[in-house]
């Protein structure tokens, strides 16, 4: 018979108040336990064997056991949270040694959130971190742009550093794998990067293990979506009458005498058609799982995480699903560390098709009904006309295929050797693969007209896209820390090499035999087409990237701190001046530090200063920029009569600039962090200005010189300057007792500016920003101009409708102008109306962010609440234009008439007419509005409960996501980020954003 083990039992408080939460381990081994709700523990342990308590936001205490009595533990708060560690550029400093503008987002602040990119959980966060949803289809990123936009024709997303290596845009966490996120903001901090560092740092720490007992955890949730709003629609009886209304205003036409859809047709007249029942997929499921185990024991710690994200879309034909797997091991041992990670994640993606939104929002009510699983379709229209066309050039959409497969894997090895206490060695390498496939079906659809003729449509496809990409870091780096006194000094030298490969081809084959067979040998058709990929990203490449990094630290008695860089980095996407110096010099004083600051040092704890400049470079650009595209398969005979002769030939069919170098960014900042009532309160400020030099910016080459059109025209040189200048604050607030608060706003301010262009192109019109693609002659409205936003509006203004008894007047600027068009401004009073009356009209840019955080605990509820407010920018309704220029919008029930005399809306002469063009700021709105992005209520079980069930915590909640959005836009969404610059706050029947309801769980063991 052997005996029991002892139990040390007691109680953790802090000023009067119970603990929950608190972590107990058995100093030197694996034996722990966690207090409950009420702060009581219990756990084995012998008298004279040291407890070691520690919880977040608290002193670690140690403690010796007692059988013989309860233990009364009392724990501290930790009032000096500048102890905190954040993660830097090559290694870490504590909060309070921080010189530059750098914020920590904890993996709990973004847990919250139901969502498979990690960017967009940190909206409304992290002051001076513009977090825009570029559409909200399953699986698309975030448009992440920190303190502005660092480029116009580059690239302006941040460097994602994930454990120390460096990945090429977003790696695609999970949430779950995230044990903290630090930004980087300013180019003082991030010029440790050097050219890779001008658009922002995002510094990833993953989940480590903690030696002690294995621990497992479980988190499940499911949750449906929803479309919470969309675009008034004419049903079939409104329709007819906008059909006569637009009959009279076009041809002069009659109500009795008017030539409808209907009279081929009288049957269609029982049809009432909403095509947009079809395409939305309301309540779409959204669900996510994962599983986590860590522990360690003799040097040696581990984390195992694996989670699985299964996401459908809110329109049809869309859908993400997502594994992630990762561990990340790490074993101590004397001199050495040697640590390793792994990663593996496979992506299916099914791609909606394009524009399919706004199919269903033109769709005619009078027209028949369409279903996702037909081949075919009878009585599609008249013979010969365009709209049997249209119909089968739809309904073959709705049966599109287009699903994509990525497969991923990343590792790293990191070694490092201690020589001495002060002197260490590490070498890292990082590798990544991945392989993708995207396989696209446009399958055989057939339609016959009102008169039984089978209509000629598009041929069926099938096409097969196939891509892989490597990389490959390497790192050497050497630290020097060494403290003398009151004196630390800190010295990094780092040696760094990336390489990048990527590649793509695509075959395709025409004429499918059956929709069943969709393998490329599953098409008849022998004028098969195959490729490699096209076009400057997503041609074949490769680039290399070797950097040299210098950092020197000062610290003296925690009082005034200093950081110096500088970095030389070689890339290979520059022809001539390939190497580019980059230096930054950050300075800081903890003014509480000083013995004159004594007397208030009880009420305001800390009051740091800081200030920094800093130099970064921008490669982002296309590789291979520098050299002209020849394109081939512009064959020529040469000779004449019988003597011709057809030779192969290429052309080429713009210029390139071989002289393109870096893009340079050096900013200043100011900044202060203030706490106040033991750290319950703190106030952080930062004022910056960040000057962009020799910026990449398209000019016109002139047709003389033999040029092509539209982007071929174009030649991109460092002919521009651009400016940000702006303005963060962060406040956070934390109450501890029977109800424990923590509340944080955040407010910014960033002001763009382009100072400098071309001398001969003093404004661009960016590509692809027309507001609709229906009807001829459309208008690009983003520009680039000196002296305003990048991407701003420029549109022609409008002074309501043209009344009767305006006409005539009217007509002397627009002598084609009739009684109900709209009425143009003559900005610059030359009697004539033409694109040198368009103005300024904002931007799809805000003027100013706010975040607001609130979590609040009692007893074993948590609620949760996050706000976020955009303010200031503009959307161009794209997709109110479309429905407009479709003859569908309910609005047109109410256009101008002569009957209708006091209407504000147009009268409908065609998608074409200067009515509906997209120059006008007729379809501008107001994008301002205010989201709750997330409410959570929760519940965890008492210990007491669970006791005999092994489960050591479980938690229920239930969360909504984007549940309230106030605004005055009228569109789908007023979240409109597409591609950040030239079609950003262009709404053009953008994947909206949706609302998501969902339960989950917790749980550890």
């Amino acid at each position: 018979m052997s005996a029991q083990s002892p139990v040390v039992k007691g109680n953790v408080t802090s000023e009067g108040e119970p603990l929950p939460g608190v972590g107990i381990i058995v100093k030197g081994t694996s034996r722990g336990a966690t207090s409950d709700f009420d702060g009581n523990f219990e756990l084995k342990a012998s008298d004279g064997e040291v407890l070691v308590f520690s919880y977040m936001g608290f002193i670690t205490k140690e403690v010796k056991a007692t059988t013989a009595k309860a233990l009364n533990v009392i724990l501290k708060q930790d009032v000096s949270t500048l102890e905190e560690v954040v993660v830097v550029g090559y290694g870490t400093q504590k909060k309070k040694e921080i010189t530059g503008a750098v914020v920590k987002v904890e993996a709990a602040a973004i847990e919250v959130s139901a969502t498979a990119d990690v960017a967009s959980a940190l909206q409304g966060q992290i002051a001076g971190v513009n977090v825009q949803a570029s559409s909200g289809d399953p699986g698309a990123g975030a448009n992440i742009i920190i303190r502005g936009l660092s480029s116009v024709y580059g690239n302006n997303t941040p460097l994602y550093v994930v454990d120390g290596i460096p990945y090429e845009g977003d790696p695609k966490l999970s949430v779950e794998e995230i044990e903290s996120i630090d930004v980087l903001k300013d180019d003082a901090s991030a010029a440790i990067y050097g050219t890779r560092g001008a658009a922002g740092v995002i510094l990833i720490t993953t989940k480590k293990g903690e030696e002690g007992t294995m621990k497992m955890s479980f988190s499940t949730y499911y949750g449906v979506q929803s479309i919470t709003s969309g675009v008034p629609l004419l049903n079939n009886q409104d329709r007819l009458y906008v059909d006569f209304l637009s009959s009279t205003a076009l041809q002069g036409k009659t109500y009795g005498n008017t030539w409808t859809r209907m009279e081929p047709s009288p049957h269609s007249m029982t049809n009432n058609t909403n095509l947009i029942n079809t395409v939305e997929n309301n309540y779409a499921p959204i669900k996510n799982h994962s599983i986590r185990v860590s522990g360690g024991q003799n040097g040696l710690v581990y984390s195992f995480t694996g989670n699985y994200f299964d996401q459908d879309g809110v329109i049809i034909k869309s859908g993400y699903k997502r594994l992630n797997l990762r561990q990340n091991t790490q074993f101590k041992k004397g001199k050495w560390n040697v640590s390793t990670v792994a990663g593996f994640r496979t992506e299916d993606t099914k791609h909606a098709p394009w524009g399919l939104l706004l199919d269903a929002n033109s769709y005619n009510a009078s027209q028949p009904e369409l279903t996702v699983d037909s081949n075919g379709l009878e009585d599609a229209g008249s013979s010969g006309g365009s709209e049997a066309e249209n119909l089968t050039f739809l309904g073959r959409k709705l049966i599109q295929e287009d699903d994509s497969e990525v497969n991923t894997f990343d590792a790293n090895l990191r070694v490092a050797y201690s020589f001495t206490k002060d002197l260490k060695f590490t070498a890292r390498v990082g590798v990544l693969y991945a392989n993708g496939t995207r396989i696209t079906v446009n399958p055989e659809y057939v339609a016959y007209n009102y008169e039984g003729e089978e209509i000629p449509t598009e041929r069926s496809k099938i096409r097969n896209t196939a891509s892989r990409r490597k990389n490959y870091s390497l790192e050497n780096i050497i630290n020097y820390n060494k403290r003398i006194g009151k004196h630390q000094f800190k010295l990094l030298g780092v040696y760094s090499r990336e390489s990048f490969f990527s590649a793509q081809f695509f075959g395709e084959k025409f004429d499918i035999a059956d929709n069943n067979i969709t393998v490329l040998n599953g098409a008849t058709s022998p004028d098969a087409n195959a490729g490699s990929g096209t076009g400057q990203w997503n041609q074949d490449k490769t680039n290399t990237l070797i950097g040299y990094l210098g950092r020197f630290q000062y610290n003296y008695d925690g009082k005034y701190l200093l950081s110096a860089s500088v970095r030389r980095d070689g890339s290979s996407r520059f022809q001539k001046e390939h190497w580019g110096t980059f230096p930054s010099i950050s300075l800081g004083w903890n003014v509480a530090e000083e013995n004159f600051w004594a007397p208030v040092k009880r009420t305001v704890n800390s009051f740091k200063l800081r200030a920094s400049r800093g130099t970064t470079g921008n490669q982002g650009i296309a590789d291979y920029s520098y050299s002209p595209v020849l394109v081939l398969e512009n064959d020529y005979v040469f000779n004449t009569g019988s003597n011709q002769n057809l030779e192969s030939g290429l052309i080429q069919q713009a210029y390139a600039n071989p002289d393109v170098k870096w893009e340079t960014s050096t900013s200043t900042n100011l900044g202060f962090d203030m706490s106040f009532f033991r750290n319950a309160l703190q106030v952080t400020g930062d004022f910056y200005k960040a000057d962009k030099r020799d910026m990449l910016f398209p000019f016109i080459v002139p047709p003389s010189q033999g040029v092509g059109s539209g982007t071929d025209a174009q030649v991109v040189s460092n002919v521009g300057d651009m400016q940000n200048k702006g303005t963060e604050l962060a406040v956070n607030y934390t109450h501890r007792g029977k109800m424990t608060i923590k509340t944080g706003l955040t407010y910014t301010r960033n002001v763009n500016k382009i100072t400098k262009m071309s001398d001969t192109n003093k404004e661009v019109a960016l590509a692809n920003s027309q507001v609709s693609n229906v009807g001829q002659g459309e208008d690009l409205v983003s520009f680039l101009k000196e002296g305003y936003v990048a991407g701003a509006f420029f549109l022609i203004k409008t002074d309501g409708i043209v009344q009767p008894e305006d006409l005539e007047d009217y007509k002397k600027i627009q002598p084609t102008a009739q009684a109900g068009d709209l009425k143009y401004i003559d900005a610059n009073n030359d009697g004539v109306l033409d694109i040198n009356d368009r103005q300024f009209a904002g931007s799809g840019t805000p003027d100013y962010e706010i975040g607001w955080n609130f979590n609040a605990n009692y007893k074993h509820f948590d609620f949760t609440m996050q706000w976020y407010g955009s303010f200031g920018a503009e959307i161009l309704n794209g997709s109110k234009a479309y429905t407009y220029k479709k003859q569908n919008h309910r609005d047109l029930i109410y256009q101008w008439s002569p009957q209708n005399p006091t209407s504000n809306i147009p009268v409908n002469r065609g998608d074409s007419h200067e009515n509906y063009r997209g120059q006008t700021d007729f379809w501008l709105e107001d994008g301002s509005f205010i989201r709750l992005r997330n409410i959570t209520l929760g519940y965890t079980i008492p210990k007491n409960v669970l006791k005999e069930s092994g489960i050591s915590r479980l938690r229920l909640y239930t969360s909504a996501q984007n549940p309230i959005t106030i605004t005055k836009y009228t569109g789908y969404d007023p979240e409109v980020g597409n591609n950040g610059l030239s079609t950003r706050g262009i709404d053009r029947g953008t994947y909206p954003v949706s609302s998501v309801i969902r339960l989950g769980l917790q749980l550890d063991f």
